[in-house]
């Protein structure tokens, strides 16, 4: 529990709590332990809680008007999760659900209201937190709208990278469909894009892993989307 309410203390918000509240939200909290595919909350629930991941991966993903799904933004270790529905009572504008088998922590506004209320500090951070999700809110919904499909999914590439780049080599986990609804496109414009780069010489693709071969060229790609 000590380890736990440790690498709490450590996030935006619960930074400001002393120890021995750190400790007290940690025995509080429910525990959740959902497999892959599992919903922890359905886009339209009323959902007053927060969520403090500590294994695995969630993603936020929205239901369009066509009924297509859209994976907006995920969750790792260590990241904490404010439900909407805890500052206003309306429904949960997107779904999220579990990507692999996940633990967190989960806190209702009951539990977490008294320690918030009790620090102005953690109250002031919590606002310029939520200031900063709806800036990246409005980043990545612009990037749907605006950005072409290539430009969408050369900056995923970049992303799954991460600081590694010219010649790194990832594993191919992932489906078409779980990259379709990270870019916001189909199946089959994500297949015929990688396939594009391949030809190209961005990338290397075999049935197992993608190798990045030209970094620069997928960073013209998002620049010029």
């Amino acid at each position: 529990m000590d380890y736990i309410a440790q690498q709490l203390r450590q996030t935006s918000v619960f930074n400001h709590l002393p120890e021995a509240e750190g400790r007290e939200m940690v025995r509080l909290a429910r525990r959740m332990r959902p497999a892959g595919g599992d919903y922890l909350l359905h886009q339209g629930d009323v959902w007053p809680h927060v969520i403090f991941l500590l294994e695995g991966e969630l993603r936020w993903e929205i239901l369009s008007l066509s009924g297509r799904e859209h994976v907006l933004f995920t969750i790792g270790p260590g990241d904490v999760f404010w439900g909407h529905s805890l500052f206003d009572d309306e429904p949960m504008p997107a779904s999220l659900i579990a990507s692999r088998r996940s633990e967190a922590l989960v806190w209702d506004r009951e539990t977490i209201l008294p320690f918030l209320f009790g620090c102005p500090q953690a109250l002031w951070d919590l606002t310029q937190l939520q200031v900063r999700t709806m800036r990246r809110a409005r980043e990545i919904i612009y990037g749907l709208a605006f950005q072409p499909v290539s430009a969408r999914l050369a900056g995923l590439l970049l992303e799954s990278f991460g600081e590694q780049r010219e010649e790194a080599t990832i594993e191919r986990d992932f489906t078409l469909n779980e990259v379709a609804a990270r870019v916001a496109s189909s199946p089959e414009v994500v297949c015929r894009i990688l396939h594009q780069f391949h030809a190209d010489g961005v990338l290397e693709l075999t049935r197992a892993h993608i190798t990045l071969r030209d970094p620069h060229a997928l960073n013209r790609i998002v620049e010029k989307g």
